[in-house]
């Protein structure tokens, strides 16, 4: 079966497990990318951390927990938590149903704004994600002829989907 992962470009990416959307006001929202999600599979546990502290980049501060794997993810800035998603304590399936909108995780004050530069947007973070494929084994099946076809890869995309 085929699948389509979004890397929206309203976003930017820590990895192609994480996104980070600005909301104005040097206010960041994070959360698990459509991908993440997937791979994890079926999540049923988050632990996230409190508001108010100040984290560091590539410091630790939440962990998913699915019937399949566990994930940590580290802090894709620095700077305040703000506000976690308490919803995703009762609810973490949301992660699955919804990781661009009803299932962000937190939102960050920014200490510098140079972090930013670190982040890819959504042509480099297709560009990682198709270079991670690339190791991953999947039948022929899951694959279908587009105009967005790459013969090299074997994989098919487009502008801010990737499908597999």
């Amino acid at each position: 079966m085929k699948r389509q992962f979004k890397f929206p470009d309203n976003c930017l990416f820590y990895s192609t497990y994480v996104w980070v959307e600005d909301n104005d006001r040097g206010i960041y929202r994070i959360g698990l990318t459509d991908y993440g999600q997937y791979v994890l599979d079926d999540i049923i546990s988050v632990t996230l951390p409190e508001t108010g502290i100040l984290v560091e980049k590539d410091e630790e501060i939440i962990s998913i927990d699915s019937i399949e794997d566990s994930l940590v993810i580290t802090a894709p800035i620095s700077g305040k938590i703000i506000e976690v998603n308490e919803i995703l304590r009762q609810s973490p399936e949301l992660l699955n149903e919804s990781p661009y909108d009803e299932g962000w995780i937190i939102e960050m004050e920014i200490e510098s704004e140079d972090d930013l530069d670190q982040l890819m947007d959504s042509n480099e973070i297709l560009d990682v994600f198709h270079e991670e494929i690339e190791d991953e084994d999947f039948e022929d099946d899951e694959l279908e002829e587009s105009d967005h076809f790459d013969e090299e890869s074997g994989y098919e995309y487009s502008d801010n989907i990737s499908d597999y």
